[in-house]
């Protein structure tokens, strides 16, 4: 038996899990209708809990004897669930996140919370173990069986990553340390500005591509520089047929204020699903990354991690962009 306890767990699509909106329809998931798809709420926090479904392909139970030796009889604690889903463009399935120190029960067990339709589930973890990645990394392909790769995720949505094979074990050890060593960007956002001169603005600005670049291709992107072209962006990021505008701004503090031109602008608004405004902070001496992203439910640029975090676009001269 292996000594860390992991179970992956194939659910639907989604950009918030936190049930389905007009804004935010799960993708994928079974035959279900998208209404009663129960995974929709997975991440949606409940009196300090998040509450997992995931279904089952054999008798509606997970075989808790798979997943380590100190199960009781109805269930299994402290438990680091990964929850993978398929990419409706990219088409390979991704670690989209995960619950750490969770509770795995064998069978469904009945909510009633109105919160999250009365639907049943069957893993639960407390809401600061649980990570949920923003869409740009969900980069980790998860291996799908076949002649070739005998022992990884098949048919079922549950996969227990239990075979002896060298490749699996190593896969799932991988799976592991990316996710003991998984640290969040820094949400931190200051009212302290620091002004700099034309120069040092260009260090700033340099280092901030830099350092933008090195994100995206630390999570799997292939990054090419349009920073001459004057096409409304600094970056292309490009994954599995996927396509990313970046739009880098560099600042010398934690102050979140950055002109926009017209240009750049024009671009946000035209390419809202792939356009990402990414504002290094303290880009030379102690960087920081905050990435902010169209959301439909909210009409506004917000943060990736914290969709608390947005800003508002006031058009001055040129546009200026500043945290709320």
């Amino acid at each position: 038996m292996n000594k860390e306890k992991i179970l992956f767990a194939n659910i639907g699509w989604m950009t918030h899990y936190k049930g389905n909106t007009k804004k935010d329809q799960i993708v994928g998931g079974g035959s279900w209708s998208n209404d009663d798809k129960h995974e929709a709420f997975n991440f949606s926090p409940i009196k300090g809990k998040c509450y997992g479904y995931v279904q089952p392909v054999r008798w509606g139970s997970i075989s808790l004897n798979r997943i380590g030796d100190d199960y009781k009889s109805d269930l299994i604690k402290d438990v680091t669930v990964v929850w993978i889903a398929t990419h409706p463009k990219a088409k390979g399935t991704y670690i989209i996140g995960w619950y750490k120190n969770a509770t795995v029960f064998s069978k469904f067990q009945e909510s009633n919370i109105p919160a999250r339709n009365n639907y049943d589930y069957n893993i639960v973890a407390k809401e600061e173990d649980c990570t949920l990645l923003p869409l740009d990394q969900r980069t980790f392909l998860i291996p799908r069986a076949k002649d070739s790769n005998k022992g990884f995720l098949g048919q079922s949505n549950v996969w227990y990553a239990d075979s002896p094979d060298t490749k699996v074990r190593k896969f799932r050890q991988d799976v592991w340390d990316y996710i003991q060593h998984f640290s969040d960007r820094s949400k931190y956002v200051s009212k302290k500005s620091v002004a700099v001169d034309a120069e040092a603005r260009k260090l700033v600005e340099n280092a901030a591509v830099n350092y933008v670049t090195k994100h995206y291709k630390g999570i799997g992107y292939t990054v090419t520089s349009r920073e001459k072209e004057n096409v409304g962006w600094d970056l292309d990021a490009e994954k599995s047929g996927i396509c990313l505008k970046l739009e880098v701004k560099g600042l010398a503090g934690n102050t979140i204020s950055v002109r926009i031109s017209q240009n750049e602008y024009k671009s946000m608004v035209n390419n809202k699903d792939c356009y990402r405004l990414c504002v290094v902070t303290n880009a030379l001496c102690n960087p920081s990354l905050i990435i902010f992203v169209w959301d439909d439910e909210q009409s506004a640029w917000v943060s990736d991690i914290d969709q608390s975090i947005k800003i508002s676009i006031e058009e001055k001269p040129s546009y200026l962009a500043v945290v709320e």
